[in-house]
């Protein structure tokens, strides 16, 4: 058996491409089953308020944190696609290795970022564990949650990419 460092490192590439997909296509799903579950809410508010003139309190507020959870996890499969904005100005202009360190840093200053929205997030998310939401009996928490773990996700791709180089946007990456 090879165990060497090439071999090991093919071994934990694979493995990690293969976690981000699996994880990808969860979000993808998620996100899914929270936009219908947002047209379905929407649709009982507009039935209940204009058609039985007896409209829903909570409807409003549960198709916003249902959106919520949806964009925060969208942000993870958008990255994985490179569907994010990004302005190339300067990327375009200059040399390729001169653009490949300018995508290594900006790489690095996400990680950083996000590894500062994966702890705060967190720390809001226990803090506000106690705070009920308005007409929902569900807490703060199960709202500010979606942060943390969109920014771990975001996290494993950005390793991802910084390992195994980028895709091209819409390119589909399975393991």
């Amino acid at each position: 058996m090879d165990s060497s460092p090439a071999t090991s490192q093919g071994a934990a590439a694979s493995s990690l491409t293969g976690l981000t997909a699996l994880l990808d296509r969860i979000a993808r799903g998620i996100c899914v089953a929270l936009f219908v579950a947002i047209l379905l809410v929407m649709v009982l508010q507009v039935t209940f308020r204009y058609a039985l003139n007896a409209p829903l309190t909570w409807t409003e507020e549960l198709a916003r944190y249902l959106y919520i959870w949806a964009c925060w996890l969208g942000a993870p499969v958008a990255l994985r696609r490179g569907n994010h904005i990004a302005i190339a100005f300067v990327s375009d202009r200059v040399p390729r290795r001169v653009a490949r360190i300018m995508a290594l840093v900006t790489q690095c200053a996400a990680l950083v970022f996000l590894m500062q929205l994966t702890v705060q997030g967190g720390i809001l998310t226990v803090k506000s564990h106690s705070v009920e939401a308005i007409t929902l009996p569900i807490p703060w928490s199960a709202i500010y949650v979606a942060a943390p773990i969109s920014a771990v996700l975001m996290i494993l791709e950005t390793v991802r990419v910084m390992w195994l180089g980028p895709t091209q946007p819409g390119e589909e990456v399975v393991a």
